[in-house]
């Protein structure tokens, strides 16, 4: 049975299209026109919406009568070519991928999930869910706007085999419907008598942790303040109290999510408002709600999401916010308590004296000594600034009795410091080949929040000799009017570091943290100086499905012929298996004029958002340093060819030197730079003559030209592939290395070759690797295109093309030669004929090799080419002679200039010319 018409498939695509449509249209990018509006069409530009989304699953192009599923919206979108290419990417981005046959070719029927079944009987009769909610002061205008989105329903099911008042009965319960890409995950039932269920009050069918439940999904995108719970009944009585279409409650369903990936809060103001006011536990000393709320805002601070906590001490212990809505007038009192927000120093360590003593009971995070506890309380924060108590006055009632303290605030700073932490550097070697750290780094990262930067936090990191440098901080984050006051703050935020200290690695793209393959960015780094020490250290790769990575590799096959743009393509990929295999190859692109090289280049860095640097931009030696450090992401330089020479010969020491890796410390601070990045290196004539074992190359031209890579391409999700890298076995990889080494060492044109050879072939086997994985990846088969005979190839072409240049004893040979035509040699050397093995007489140069390496060493003009010579001494230089096939004879004695000469090599003039060194001989 085909998959076109078997039920199985048939199963699969009618449970993509009950997929909210409004989660597809949001992750297609499509805009709305306001909070209600309608929404543009992507299909063209317009000033007018006109396409509408309705029914949960339908929408309509107004405009031309267009209308359908949700994934005929996809491919409305242009985000696929085809109804089945839609559904491939719509089922990869909410986890159902397309059914596939077994070995006998039968497909297994396509069954909702058990959470998927729960949530559909829950949307069946959500009725009396309305009933129990409005009992528990829940507005039913929120209520019936949940149920709308299916977010709350109501489940009657009781167990046929456990009797009611035992655990796992059941009965009458509100079903609260957790989604994530468009797809129901968890169900949490809410029991209406939890008697009858054995007294067990809640219970979560579904995955528990890292996911969130929202009433309202569509509208997180736009909120710009989100309110974090524990349970959905707190978040809908959050909405119950504030209809701000900007504000949103979202429920975590319990404190151990509180270590989940927060980066999708990036942007918004986060308020934290969980059961802080939970009973002190007996036998830990502490609140449940009020721990989780501490690891919550570390979280957060991390991400680098502005947070507030809502100040909970003068709660009513164990009350929660649908506790307060139940009070009499409790709507009011509720929205009045959530605008109360703490305001001390160390968010959430309170300091009250006096009658109010109590409310510090079991919320202290740190231990402060009395020297800084006495000033502790002075410090207060709001959302971007902080201020210092200058004053205070008690106040007494009739008989005398205090009753508390009127304040004096000053300004203290126009930005409020949301966090000191200590951070230990993994060092670079345990970065880049995993061994255990034994030099990390100690820093510290500061987290402030200022008016210009709104909800985001500015993150810097100091090392602790400027950690008082007042200067540094104005420099950084803003004014401070009391310099004095600050500087005491900082004594006791110190004594905060270890509250959310952490492990660190410096690096963009995949590395090793711990001993384990990681992939990282921008958000993850820590550096003293990031703009001088890493080109991507703001890096937020994309995001996407496999499937969108098929159509990237699709287009770029067919924009040129031979695979000449899939093959650069698959070398950026490529380019983070580095820290794994040990090395990777430079890229070599070379192309006509007018074969579209410019194009190509914007397209690469739109799909693979990675950059490229104008000549102007590496004429200068700290930005070529910073391009490529502490990063496998690569980076382009485009026109390299029209580089002065000087910096030619800069640029060719550093790309020897990343084809691995380079440590390095610069400047009086001794500022550090990990070298590591491989390089793509554009032009309409690359030379790289000292390179050829370190690069890998594709050439452009006219006739290779073939389809444009369409405008609405999506990038390739990055950050996804990265991901799979990091969860891929290391030794898997070097295993499916060593094989294409073999394949290229089979196929080679030069066998085994010699050291160069096999190294350019490693070098092609890297990026068959990365296409192999690639097509694992994005599920195609690893002979489409045939991109790996391409790359072969290529691949004996290149070494057909360095034959006689990629050694280095070649280069000298070139240099000796135009010594010898401009007559700047002066040590002894003649030309003459010699009887060859083959007892024929052949001109020959005769010359001792050390008298050549003199030479150059000592000659002014070419000290830039011996510095940048990979041989320095005349012995290894010989060696490499007697293994080429250019010497006749060694060990020759003759009369030079009437002086008896001996130990002299004689050179074939001959052999010399088959690799292009062409010598003028003088006989006299």
């Amino acid at each position: 049975m085909s998959a076109s018409n078997n039920p199985a498939i048939g199963d699969w695509i009618r449970q993509l299209k009950d997929v909210d449509i409004k989660d597809v249209a949001d992750r297609l990018g499509i805009k709305r026109q306001g909070a209600k509006g309608i929404w543009f069409s992507p299909a063209r530009d317009e000033k007018t919406p006109s396409l509408s989304l309705y029914g949960r699953t339908k929408w309509k192009d107004h405009t031309t009568g267009d209308s359908g599923s949700t994934i005929d919206l996809i491919v409305y979108a242009g985000a696929a070519d085809s109804f089945m290419d839609a559904a491939k990417m719509l089922g990869e981005w909410v986890g159902k991928s397309i059914p596939k046959p077994d070995d006998k070719g039968h497909f297994a029927p396509v069954k909702p999930t058990l959470v998927e079944h729960l949530a559909s009987v829950c949307a069946k009769n959500p009725e009396p869910a309305v009933e129990y909610l409005t009992g528990r002061g829940i507005s039913e205008a929120v209520v019936r706007e949940a149920i709308k989105n299916k977010t709350v329903g109501f489940n009657d099911w009781t167990s046929p085999t456990q009797p009611a008042g035992s655990p796992g009965h059941g009965g009458a319960a509100v079903g609260f419907v957790v989604y994530a890409n468009g797809r129901a995950v968890a169900v949490d039932f809410r029991y209406v008598d939890p008697a009858i269920n054995g007294g067990v009050k809640t219970q979560c069918q579904g995955d528990k942790t890292g996911a969130i439940w929202i009433s309202n999904r569509a509208r997180f995108k736009k909120a710009t303040k989100v309110y974090i719970v524990e349970s959905p009944i707190n978040a809908l009585s959050f909405e119950t109290v504030n209809s701000n279409p900007y504000h949103l409650a979202i429920a975590i369903r319990g404190t151990a999510n509180v270590n989940m990936d927060w980066s999708f809060m990036r942007g918004k103001t986060a308020i934290i408002a969980l059961d802080m006011a939970d009973g002190v536990n007996a036998s830990t000393g502490k609140r449940a709600g009020m721990e989780a709320a501490y690891k919550l805002y570390d979280k957060l601070t991390a991400a680098d999401v502005a947070a507030r906590m809502v100040d909970m001490t003068a709660w009513t212990e164990g009350e929660d916010l649908n506790d307060v809505l139940q009070l009499n007038n409790g709507a009011v009192e509720l929205a009045r308590r959530l605008k109360v927000f703490d305001p001390w120093l160390i968010t959430g360590q309170p300091s009250f004296e006096g009658n109010d003593l109590f409310r510090n009971e079991a919320r202290k995070r740190i231990f402060l000594p009395s020297q800084d506890y006495m000033v502790y309380w002075r410090y207060r924060c709001t959302d971007d600034f902080m201020q210092y108590v200058d004053e205070f006055k008690t106040l007494t009632d009739d008989a005398g009795e205090s009753i508390g303290r009127q304040e004096f605030l000053g300004d203290l700073c126009s930005f409020r410091v949301a966090q000191l932490s200590r951070l230990s550097i993994q060092s670079h070697l345990a970065t880049v080949n995993g061994t255990p750290d034994s030099q990390a780094e100690v820093v510290f990262g500061i987290s402030c929040q200022t008016p210009r930067n709104g909800a985001l936090l500015q993150r810097d990191v100091v090392t602790g000799d400027k950690i008082y440098n007042l200067e540094w901080w104005k420099g950084r984050y803003g004014h401070i009017w009391k310099p004095a006051q600050f500087a005491r703050m900082i004594t006791i935020m110190e004594r905060s570091a270890d509250l959310a200290a952490r492990d660190v690695v410096n690096f963009i793209g995949v590395a090793w943290q711990d001993g384990k393959l990681k992939a990282l960015e921008g958000q993850n780094c820590f550096f003293t100086e990031p703009q001088k020490q890493c080109l991507y250290y703001n890096m937020t790769f994309p995001r996407g499905a496999a499937t969108q990575a098929r159509q990237v590799v699709q287009a770029y096959q067919e924009t040129f012929k031979e695979n000449a743009a899939a093959i650069a393509l698959t070398w950026i990929l490529g380019a983070h298996l580095k820290n794994v295999i040990g090395f990777y190859p430079h890229f070599q692109m070379q192309a006509e004029k007018g074969s579209g090289k410019s194009k190509l280049l914007e397209s690469l860095q739109a799909a693979c958002a990675f950059q490229v640097l104008s000549g102007q931009m590496l004429k200068t030696d700290h930005r070529r340093r910073a391009s490529v450090s502490y990063t496998t992401h690569p980076v382009g330089w485009d026109e390299f060819s029209k580089l002065p020479k000087q910096v030619l010969s800069d640029i060719d020491a550093l790309l020897q030197s990343t084809y691995r890796f380079e440590f390095t410390r610069i400047g009086s601070a001794l500022t550090p730079y990990l070298m590591c990045a491989p390089v793509l290196l554009a032009g309409e004539e690359v030379d790289v003559q000292s390179l050829q074992s370190k690069i890998c190359r594709s050439t452009l031209s006219v006739a290779k030209q073939g389809a444009i890579i369409p405008h609405n391409l999506p990038q390739f999700p990055m950050w996804a592939w990265l991901q799979f890298i990091a969860s891929a076995d290391p030794a898997r990889i070097r295993e499916t290395h060593a094989g294409y080494t073999k394949l290229c060492q089979v196929r080679s044109r030069t066998g085994d070759g010699d050291a160069t050879a096999r190294r350019m072939m490693e070098n092609y086997a890297g990026i068959m690797t990365a296409w192999s994985m690639l097509a694992e990846f994005a599920d195609f088969d690893v002979d489409q295109g045939g991109l790996i005979e391409d790359l072969i190839t290529e691949m004996n072409q290149h070494m057909a093309d360095t034959d006689g240049s990629r050694l280095p004893w070649v280069w000298i040979m070139e240099i000796l030669l135009s010594e010898l035509d401009a007559k700047r040699f002066e040590y002894p050397f003649c030309w003459d004929y010699i009887v060859n093995d083959d007892g024929e007489r052949e001109m020959a140069l005769f010359i001792r090799a050390n008298h050549i390496m003199d030479h150059i060493s000592t000659a002014n003009h070419l000290r830039d080419k011996y510095n940048h010579l990979p041989i320095k001494t005349g012995r290894i230089f010989k060696r490499q002679l007697l293994q080429s096939n250019v010497v006749i004879k060694d060990d020759v004695e003759k009369s030079i200039r009437a002086q008896r000469t001996a130990h002299l090599t004689a050179i074939s003039l001959s052999q010399l010319e088959k690799l292009g060194l062409y010598a003028t001989p003088r006989v006299d």
